[in-house]
């Protein structure tokens, strides 16, 4: 499963709402995506991706592709520099 899907998954269970597969779901175009439900979403986040979202990050977290860049940002950051 790729990091897109995976998002989607937990975007979807957070939200309780269905993500279509090939579209950009936004905060700003789902009603459902209140500030409560942020919240819950980056628990959520950082608990199906074992990362911690900094403040900054998580302003960032604004859409499923958003959410997507900056995991794998973090991800990138994670890994160890070859010798």
């Amino acid at each position: 499963m790729t990091i897109t899907d995976r998002v989607r998954q937990v975007l979807s269970l957070t939200l309780n709402t269905p993500i279509p597969a090939g579209e950009d779901f936004t905060r700003d175009g789902a009603s459902v995506w209140d500030s409560l439900k942020h919240v819950e979403l980056i628990f959520a986040l950082e608990d199906e991706f074992d990362v911690q979202f900094s403040e900054s990050m998580m302003q960032e977290l604004v859409s499923l592709n958003a959410i997507v860049a900056v995991i794998r940002r973090l991800s990138d950051e994670e890994k160890p520099d070859a010798a």
